[in-house]
């Protein structure tokens, strides 16, 4: 879900993935081997061509389901001026991945991830924004 868009900057996503350590989409992961989460997004409309001057600053942090801290997964950046190829993907789509370490404590936690934007080469922030509250996860004892 974006966040404060005109008419003419129209956002899809994000969304998030969760992945076996093969690329598989599983919500259950190992603890002994860990997985990844992929982020996709995408915008269209007349003012796409303003996305060349974007940084997009993505985070991800697991929200454990019941006691205990948040963690903070990772935080990557991806240019705006440099979508997917398309194609095979949409115009002007994105994504980043990040690594779920071996060794995170069993347990269900639900992730969040947090999509934001600064004018690229300063840290001017920009009212394009974007969430996604889920998936649940499960990490279960390794075998």
């Amino acid at each position: 879900m974006w966040d404060d868009l005109t008419p003419f900057l129209v956002g899809a996503g994000p969304t998030s993935t969760v992945l076996d350590p093969d690329g598989t989409p599983n919500n259950i992961l190992d603890t002994a081997v860990g997985g990844s989460v992929q982020v996709d997004w995408s915008f269209s409309g007349s003012a796409t061509g303003f996305l060349v001057v974007v940084n997009f600053i993505v985070d991800l942090y697991a929200d454990p389901v019941g006691p205990g801290m948040n963690i903070q997964v990772g935080e990557n950046q991806v240019l705006g001026s440099a979508p997917l190829p398309s194609p095979p993907a949409a115009p002007n789509s994105y994504s980043t991945s990040f690594p779920i370490a071996p060794g995170m404590a069993p347990g269900a936690y639900r992730l969040t991830t947090l999509v934001t934007t600064v004018l690229t080469g300063t840290t001017t922030t920009l009212p394009i924004a974007g969430f996604v509250d889920g998936p649940i996860i499960q990490v279960r004892p390794g075998p």
